[in-house]
């Protein structure tokens, strides 16, 4: 059952991505920095976090995965102070072992729900259906959801939407990190974030938190002003709010289609005046 602090509060965000938990991954690296990102998260009104260290099948053993869920509790209790609920998750590498890992169930999927957040190796162009479409219906024939991390920064040679459509079309989920729209992750993972917002293929926009100071850092609040002001404000706020929501609550959810037409475009624009 979720019972999160969001209800009802229409200008607050659920962060279904995010290495806050120190000292187990390439994120949050002590208890200290654990403490300033999320007052930083609270800043950028993230009222719940699911928390998603890494999990590298064939390197992470079950008593690892314990150990995670251990520290995902160290920081539930230390979140209690800033009103931010912590969710359990984690960011299964659907690598070569894959397939071990779901045997025998050497991951974390979101909290009580059927979703799992996933992803490929960032330093390569996506790889072939083998490698990929392949690994994703197989966590689906687990009983799974796979949402796909960072999908904007698996197309190094340029966005191929056909292929994202195929991965929606599959009953996939497409999470785009909110610093990908800053260029944080280069130009051309920039591009194809916007090309994705542009083209109604983002179910989820999240932090990918991995320090508290720095390009990594929460920037939920930044994203929304800077994306409200070209694109539908309800559109964004789905994004970041309601979507995650519905993860939490195991329900279904579709992709978002966030451009203005031109007439509400022509209204904001003499408002402004």
């Amino acid at each position: 059952i979720i019972s999160i602090s969001i209800g009802g509060d229409f200008m607050s965000f659920i962060d279904i991505h995010g290495h806050y938990a120190w000292n187990i991954d390439d994120g949050i690296p002590s208890y200290e920095d654990a403490r300033k990102a999320l007052e930083l998260a609270r800043e950028n009104r993230i009222s719940a976090i699911v928390a998603t260290p890494h999990v590298t099948p064939g390197v992470h053993t079950k008593d690892d995965i314990h150990d995670f869920i251990q520290r995902i509790d160290d920081l539930r209790m230390l979140a209690t102070e800033y009103n931010i609920d912590i969710l359990d998750g984690c960011e299964l590498f659907l690598n070569h072992d894959y397939q071990k890992a779901l045997d025998q169930n050497l991951f974390i999927p979101i909290e009580n729900t059927q979703y799992v957040l996933v992803e490929f190796d960032v330093r390569k162009e996506i790889g072939n259906e083998q490698e990929v479409e392949e690994r994703l219906y197989d966590v689906q024939f687990k009983g799974y959801t796979p949402i796909i991390a960072h999908v904007e920064r698996y197309f190094k040679n340029g966005l191929d939407i056909e292929r994202v459509n195929g991965f929606i079309e599959s009953g996939c989920i497409i999470q785009v990190n909110a610093t990908s729209f800053l260029g944080y992750h280069g130009k051309q993972a920039k591009k194809i974030a916007f090309q994705l917002l542009d083209e109604g293929l983002i179910h989820v926009i999240a932090t990918d938190t991995h320090r508290a100071i720095g390009s990594r850092k929460p920037c939920l609040n930044k994203i929304f002003y800077l994306l409200e002001k070209k694109y539908n404000y309800h559109a964004i706020h789905t994004l970041m709010s309601e979507n995650p929501l519905h993860i939490l609550k195991n329900e279904w959810l579709e992709p978002v289609y966030a451009r203005e037409s031109f007439f509400k475009k022509l209204a904001k624009k003499l408002k402004s005046k």
